[in-house]
């Protein structure tokens, strides 16, 4: 919750917050993790390597998409000594099985942003990659969609939408991520999936509060959603991880799916 607010993020409070997810992730177990916003080499987090040292504690596999590789971030902008700095950062996919034919897909950019703003903000991106799953192999996409300009957010979700649906006609499909669009905001972009028959949204309770994933703080709304190809999954269970607390400022949506026949 620290993230964007103007203050130190000391060493204690990245230890902290990694131990307390290590302890909760050894009680989930989960198959696969789809991460956005995760550092590599970052000064934000104290430069922990978030990534690698998640995949080298669980997953024999995992894919790793830069989006933020910037020298210096001048944000929190005042004061100068809350500044990002060196971000290396992006997004993730962690599994237990293997992952092939990764692909990351830069999502369309905000045309009215100045130039010097579009240096130092991060791409939006759409990261796949092909699970070989012992009874069937699958395709998960990773979504993380622009947060501050709708007319380009729903740009992008139309273009992911049409992406998941070509997919899903030669194979089973689950998309995770941060779509930064909410049910009740009724955007275009994010409705395409809520209102297609043939796509399940995992946990779809978006008027009630212990569905809702951001901010973590203080939940208000629903942001963070897993969907999937209802001809080739069914939803067994799915909810909003309330335990993980303020590690991340969103709260994550746990899924688990079954195969159908």
């Amino acid at each position: 919750m620290t993230n964007n607010s103007a203050e130190w993020k000391d060493e204690a409070l990245t230890v902290n917050n990694y131990k307390k997810l290590i302890s909760l992730l050894d009680s989930i177990t989960p198959d696969l993790i789809s991460f956005q916003e995760i550092d590599f080499h970052s000064k934000r987090s104290n430069w922990i390597d978030l990534h690698d040292s998640l995949a080298t504690h669980y997953y024999p596999w995992s894919v790793k998409a830069i989006n933020w590789d910037n020298n210096y971030v001048p944000f929190p902008y005042w004061p100068p000594s809350v500044h990002f700095g060196r971000i290396l950062s992006g997004q993730s996919i962690m599994s237990k099985w293997e992952l092939a034919d990764p692909k990351r897909e830069v999502l369309k950019k905000v045309e009215s942003n100045p130039f010097y703003y579009n240096a130092f903000y991060l791409d939006r991106l759409l990261v796949s990659a092909k699970v070989e799953h012992p009874i069937r192999d699958f395709l998960l996409m990773n979504v993380h969609a622009e947060a501050f300009d709708k007319l380009t957010r729903n740009q992008q979700l139309a273009s992911i939408y049409q992406s998941f649906k070509t997919e899903g006609k030669a194979q089973p499909v689950i998309i995770a991520g941060d779509f930064n669009a909410t049910p009740e905001s009724k955007e275009p972009g994010l409705q395409l999936f809520l209102s297609d028959s043939t796509i399940g949204c995992v946990a779809f309770h978006s008027d009630q509060p212990n569905y809702f994933t951001f901010s973590s703080g203080n939940p208000e709304e629903r942001i963070d959603f897993i969907f999937y190809t209802k001809k080739d999954f069914v939803e067994w269970d799915g909810h909003v991880a309330t335990e993980f607390g303020e590690i991340s400022d969103h709260l994550p949506v746990i899924a688990r799916l079954k195969f159908k026949n």
